[in-house]
C-alpha cells in the first residue's frame, strides 16, 4: 500500500490533500511524504510512524540515542549530512543507522563501504536527525567557529555581524562605520551546526526553520558585558542571521555622546524637564534614533519616576525601566501595549516606533494624559515629520496639543584623529560654508580638530579655508573615519507653530515660519561640524540628501 493511501485510510489526510500534494510533486524531486510535512498536512512523527507500518522498519527516538565516538566515526560527517543519517550502534558486524529514507540505496551503499558492516536501518524524523548530526558531529567546530566570528566583531567595534546564507555556506560580513565588509565564508558543511549553536545559546526554537526568530546572547569580552540581539530569517539557501552587538554599560547612554551643540542640548533638556508632552526623534533607518531614545531614558531614569517602554524589539536593557516587547504575531501591537501600560501608572513612556495612524493617535493621547512621552518616527526632517503625522490622519488638534519638540537626526562618521590632516577647502565646500555664514567660524583650537601640525601650517599658507580629512590608517581600517557623531535640528513647538498645525497649513508656510525664527537645520549643524574638523562636507551631504 502506498504511503498516501495509508495516510488516507487512517484519517490523517483527505483525498483532496493527497491530490494537491501529488500535483506539487510533479514540479519537484521531493517524496510525497516530504511535501505533506512541508505543507503541514501531517507531522514528521506521523510520517515516520506510517512508514514504520508500511515498510516494517522500526522508528527510533533520537533523544534517547547515545552513539559512541567509535560508532560515529564509522560514517564521515559529510556522508551523514548528505543522506541525513547517523550511526547509532555497532554490534556483531552490524551497524544500526537512523535514516530519514531507509530505501535510499546510495546511502546504504555508502555506509557499507565506509564501515565494512551490514547496515540495519531505522527510521527517524528529519528534524531530529539534523539536530543529532549538529550535536554529534558539528558541535565542537561550530562552537569554535561562532566564538571566532563574534570575538572578531567585538575586537573591530562592529555594530552588526551578518551571516548570510549562500550556496557556498554562510558569508560573514561585519558592519563597521556603517559599511559592510566581507571577512570570510563559513563552509556549507558547518552552516547548520553554526545556526543551531546560535539558536541554542540565544534560547530560540532549534527545530523551527521556516519562520523568523529573535533572541539574545549575553557575552563577557575582556571584562565588558555585551548584549547581542539575534535575528534569523529563512532563505532559499538556509537561514540567515544578524547579530547586533551592544555594550551593556549604563555609561554608554549619555545625551552628551551625540554631538549636540549647546543650543540644541538646551532645547532638548528644556523639553525633558516638562512632565508631559510628546518628544519625537525623526530620521531614516540607521540614524541612531533608538540609541538616542535609550540615552534619553537613561537621563530621565531616577527613582522618583516610573518609566515604561513599548518596543519592537527590546534592543538594549536598562535597569530600573519596565521594558515591554510587542508581538504582532500574537496580536500584541504598539497601540495595545500603550493602552495596557496606562494601568501601570507611568510617569514617562517610551514608544520605539510610531509606524501608523493608530499608534500615532494613541501616543498623542498618552502624552495629553499628563505623561512625558518620547518616541521615534521615520521622517526626513522636523517639518516633514509634522506633515507625516497629519497625513496619517491623526486629528490636527491631537498633534498640536501633544507635540513638545521634534529632533531631526542623522549620524555622520567622525574623522579619525590619528590620521587626520588639514587641507584647503574645495570651491564647492567654501561656497557651502559661505552660504551658511560659516566662513568666519573661529579656527579649530584643539589638536584633534586640525589634523597633523605640518598639514595645518601648509594649509594656512594657502590662505584658503581649512578642512580636515582622514588619510586612512590601521586604527580606522584605512577608512579615514573612526566612530560617529550626530547632526541635528531641534524644533520646539510654540503657539505659532501650533496654529499652523491646527490649520493643516501648506508645507511652504511651515518653512516660512522656520526662516522667520532663524531655525538651524541639520545641514547647518553638519556643515558647522565639518568646519570644526569633526566630519567632512561629503559625509554631511550624503546624510542629509
Amino acid at each position: 500500500m502506498r504511503i498516501g493511501e495509508l495516510l488516507i485510510m487512517n484519517g490523517l489526510i483527505t483525498k483532496e490533500q493527497l491530490e494537491k500534494a501529488l500535483q506539487q510533486q510533479k514540479h519537484s524531486f521531493k517524496k510525497i511524504g516530504e511535501i505533506l510535512v512541508e505543507e503541514e498536512m501531517i507531522t514528521e512523527r506521523q510520517l515516520v510512524e506510517a512508514l514504520e507500518f508500511q515498510l516494517g522498519i522500526p522508528v527510533i527516538n533520537m533523544d534517547e540515542a547515545a552513539p559512541s565516538r567509535a560508532t560515529l566515526q564509522l560514517i564521515h560527517e559529510s556522508v551523514a549530512r548528505k543522506h541525513c543519517m547517523i550511526p547509532i550502534e555497532q554490534k556483531d558486524g552490524r551497524v544500526k543507522v537512523a535514516m530519514v529514507d531507509p530505501l535510499n540505496q546510495e546511502a546504504m551503499k555508502d555506509v557499507q563501504v565506509a564501515s565494512g558492516m551490514v547496515v540495519q536501518p531505522c527510521l527517524a524524523t528529519r528534524s531530529e536527525l539534523e539536530m543529532a548530526i549538529i550535536d554529534h558531529y558539528g558541535l565542537l567546530d561550530s562552537v569554535k567557529e561562532l566564538s571566532e566570528v563574534i570575538d572578531y566583531g567585538l575586537q573591530q567595534n562592529a555594530s552588526d555581524i551578518h551571516l548570510d546564507a549562500d550556496k557556498e555556506g554562510l558569508i560573514v560580513r561585519y558592519r563597521i562605520n556603517h559599511m559592510l565588509k566581507k571577512q570570510k565564508t563559513i563552509p556549507k558543511q558547518l552552516q547548520e551546526a553554526v545556526i543551531g549553536r546560535i539558536k541554542t545559546i540565544s534560547n530560540m526554537n532549534t527545530s523551527e526553520r521556516k519562520l523568523p526568530q529573535n533572541g539574545y546572547i549575553h557575552k563577557d569580552f575582556y571584562n565588558n558585558d555585551f548584549d547581542i540581539r539575534v535575528s534569523t530569517v529563512p532563505t532559499i539557501d538556509g537561514e540567515s542571521v544578524v547579530l547586533s552587538l551592544m555594550k551593556h554599560s549604563e555609561d554608554f547612554f549619555k545625551i552628551d555622546d551625540f554631538g549636540f551643540t549647546e543650543e540644541n542640548k538646551r532645547k532638548l533638556e528644556d523639553a525633558l524637564e516638562k512632565n508631559n508632552g510628546l518628544i519625537l526623534i525623526s530620521g531614516p533607518a540607521i540614524s541612531g534614533k533608538t540609541t538616542q531614545l535609550y540615552s534619553i531614558l537613561n537621563h530621565l531614569n531616577v527613582d522618583k519616576r516610573k518609566i515604561v517602554s513599548v518596543e519592537s524589539p527590546v534592543e538594549r536593557r536598562i535597569n530600573g525601566i519596565m521594558q515591554i516587547e510587542v508581538n504582532e504575531s500574537l496580536g500584541f501591537t504598539f497601540p495595545n501595549g500603550l493602552r495596557t501600560i496606562m494601568n501601570q501608572d507611568p510617569n514617562i513612556v517610551m514608544v520605539s516606533d510610531v509606524p501608523d495612524a493608530e499608534t500615532g493617535e494613541v501616543t498623542t493621547r498618552v502624552a495629553l494624559s499628563g505623561r512625558l512621552v518620547v518616541g521615534s518616527i521615520h521622517g526626513y526632517d522636523t517639518i516633514h515629520t509634522i506633515r507625516r503625522l497629519l497625513d496619517m490622519g491623526i486629528e490636527p488638534y491631537l498633534v498640536a496639543s501633544s507635540l513638545s519638540c521634534i529632533i531631526g537626526q542623522r549620524l555622520v562618521p567622525r574623522i579619525c584623529e590619528r590620521c587626520a590632516k588639514s587641507m584647503p577647502a574645495s570651491d564647492e565646500e567654501s561656497k557651502l560654508f559661505e552660504a551658511h555664514n560659516l566662513l568666519e567660524v573661529s579656527d579649530q583650537k584643539e589638536k584633534s580638530k586640525i589634523g597633523n601640525f605640518r598639514s595645518f601650517v601648509t594649509t594656512n599658507k594657502s590662505s584658503k579655508v581649512a578642512v580636515v580629512k582622514g588619510d586612512g590608517c590601521k586604527l580606522c581600517n584605512n577608512s579615514g573615519f573612526k566612530g560617529y557623531t550626530g547632526i541635528h535640528e531641534i524644533l520646539t513647538v510654540d503657539d505659532e507653530l501650533r496654529e499652523l498645525i491646527l490649520k493643516k497649513s501648506p508645507i511652504e508656510e511651515f518653512h516660512e515660519y522656520l526662516k522667520k525664527s532663524e531655525f538651524k537645520t541639520m545641514l547647518y549643524d553638519g556643515l558647522s561640524k565639518a568646519r570644526e574638523g569633526i566630519t567632512t562636507v561629503d559625509e554631511v551631504l550624503k546624510a542629509v540628501n
